[in-house]
């Protein structure tokens, strides 16, 4: 009984995951197809014989989530040529630049108000796709996370916009926008270090990264804090003019820093990237 339990789960687990590889590209499955399914086909006898039905169940769990991760990077990578061109880098690239004036434009001119930050949250986006498409295959899951992060952090406030919150919510969204954009950089910023995509200025992402990290911080505590129990944030008793000058400063920091990352993605937009050996057949 148990045997045929164990045959029959067996069959079934291993036409679904089969089923399931159809998720990745085409070129991929030819390659690497029969070795997948003949090691997921040992992993299940090994989870059965050892813990039965959970033990199984375990594994479809691990391996789901790897093959929605994996199938995603892949899909990515095989429209390589055409996302990650030089020239989507280059746009990129001048994005960031207009994207950092903006930045500064914001910390120097704050009574610019709403439309600028909307500007910077668009751009950014833009510099985003342009420093990811830089890592080409080489940024891994780190750096899809860390460029599904930017996105949402960029998406947030528009969001936010849409549902007419008042201006304490709109102010945490935007502090907490800033926070997931920064961590995503920071992300993106170790998968440049690791994997060497930008020719100069390496470690550029990533203070990039923790300085917007810094700046959601800042405006929780020196601007949502005090307007989410109905103070002014920039009255004496709450930094006064220190609290607003610490803020609009790191925008200022934060826009030279986006300048600079825009500058190294184009003007080395076109630099050769090295790409990883082919996995043996």
């Amino acid at each position: 009984m148990n045997n045929t339990l164990s045959t029959n789960s067996l069959s079934v687990s291993v036409r679904v995951y089969r089923t399931l590889l159809v998720a990745y590209p085409k070129k991929f499955r030819e390659h690497y197809e029969t070795q997948m399914v003949q090691v997921f086909r040992d992993s299940c006898r090994e989870a059965f014989h050892y813990n039965g039905i959970p033990g199984v169940v375990d594994l479809w769990i691990h391996t789901f989530v790897d093959l929605v991760f994996t199938a995603l990077n892949e899909r990515i990578s095989e429209r390589s040529r055409y996302m990650f061109s030089p020239k989507v880098i280059l746009w990129g690239g001048v994005a960031s630049v207009f994207a950092g004036l903006f930045y500064m434009m914001t910390g120097l001119a704050p009574s610019s108000g709403g439309p600028t930050l909307e500007l910077v949250l668009v751009l950014g986006l833009g510099g985003l796709v342009g420093l990811y498409s830089r890592q080409v295959r080489q940024g891994g899951r780190l750096g899809l996370g860390g460029f599904a992060l930017g996105v949402i952090g960029t998406v947030a406030p528009f969001v936010a916009s849409w549902w007419e919150a008042l201006e304490a919510q709109s102010i945490l969204v935007d502090s907490l926008a800033f926070l997931t954009l920064g961590i995503g950089l920071a992300l993106l910023g170790v998968a440049s270090l690791r994997g060497k995509t930008l020719p100069r200025w390496q470690g550029l992402p990533l203070g990039l990264g923790l300085l917007h990290t810094i700046l959601g911080i800042a405006v929780w505590l020196i601007i949502y804090v005090p307007v989410s129990h109905g103070q002014n944030p920039f009255h004496p008793w709450n930094l006064g003019n220190y609290g607003l000058v610490i803020v609009f400063a790191l925008f200022v920091l934060v826009g030279i820093g986006w300048i600079g990352l825009g500058i190294t993605l184009a003007t080395d937009a076109d630099a050769k990237i090295a790409q990883p050996p082919p996995a043996p057949e």
